[in-house]
């Protein structure tokens, strides 16, 4: 006999894991972008204040002004954590060559997304081979003892 409450309780459990495999799978392609193809420059700090932009925690916003590696200037700004080390005149930035509104405040990354990522594909690996166990087990049956 099925128990449903089992069954649907095992079924919210896998579009939990799938929705935080796909979210970290995003953040942490994100990660991959900045690591493979990112520049870092020196900025200057335009601006500084707190923020709470559709957000309901308060944020550190940081303005700043850079000059990319081919010569075209950029304004931008980045919000941290408000327990963020308040920068002073310069900061250095990460960016992506080419691309608008790319750049951060180097060292604000999302480690932890890539930390989740990788444990989604541990489990992953972990549950496929489970479930190829069980496959063959249901095939060839059982696993034999070998006699000494």
């Amino acid at each position: 006999m099925i128990d449903e409450d089992e069954e649907l309780k095992k079924l919210k459990w896998i579009l939990i894991a799938v929705v935080a495999f796909l979210i970290s799978g995003y953040l942490s392609f994100k990660e991959l972008k900045y690591t493979v193809w990112g520049a870092t420059t020196e900025a200057t700090v335009t601006n500084t204040f707190d923020t709470a932009e559709s957000r309901r925690k308060p944020l550190l916003a940081v303005e700043y002004t850079f000059t990319d590696e081919d010569g075209k200037h950029y304004s931008e700004r980045d919000d941290v954590p408000i327990d963020w080390p308040v920068p002073g005149p310069t900061v250095n930035v990460q960016y992506l060559p080419g691309v608008e509104d790319s750049s951060r405040l180097e060292g604000h990354s999302s480690k932890v997304a890539v930390w989740v990522f990788l444990s989604c594909c541990v489990l992953l690996c972990f549950a496929g081979f489970k479930l190829y166990q069980m496959a063959s087990e249901a095939v060839d049956g059982p696993p034999r003892r070998r006699r000494k």
